[in-house]
């Protein structure tokens, strides 16, 4: 567990899952964690998950989805800390598909830009398909800043 004074991060067991779940339902997010898929939520002081990611398990390579933070919560760091608390599960085989908004957010966590040619197929025919939904999104890869 990590915490910051007003918020706690905590991975959640298989059992927990449905936990997540309903998060994203409550705030009618796209999100959707799976069983045995690492899964990390922020607390609030009155114990309430307030955000919440997920690290699909791909062949070959992990997709970092569902990061979402409650309405009331954003713009005050709470997405910061959910990854940077996630990053320790993070390496070089960890990707993920922001909106293009979202890309200095981003790389300011240590993820640059890829193109999705030369990728794991896994990660590259669940973007083509995510693309073709009309997203506006793009491939980004976890590169660990003590590696440079």
């Amino acid at each position: 567990m990590t915490s910051d004074n007003d918020f706690s991060a905590h991975w959640l067991s298989d059992a927990e899952i449905p936990l997540a779940n309903k998060f994203y339902r409550t705030h009618k997010f796209r999100g959707k964690a799976r069983r045995h898929d690492p899964c990390m939520v922020i607390r609030d002081r009155q114990n309430q998950i307030i955000a919440c990611g997920c690290l699909r398990q791909l062949t070959g390579a992990r997709l970092l989805a569902g990061v979402a933070v409650a309405p009331e919560y954003q713009g005050q760091g709470v997405a910061r800390f959910l990854l940077r608390s996630m990053g320790e599960a993070f390496d070089d085989l960890t990707f993920t598909f922001p909106y293009r908004h979202l890309v200095p957010f981003y790389q300011s966590l240590g993820f640059a830009e890829e193109e999705p040619q030369g990728q794991p197929s896994s990660i590259v025919d669940r973007f083509l398909t995510y693309q073709k939904q009309g997203r506006d999104i793009l491939v980004m890869r976890y590169h660990d800043p003590a590696d440079s």
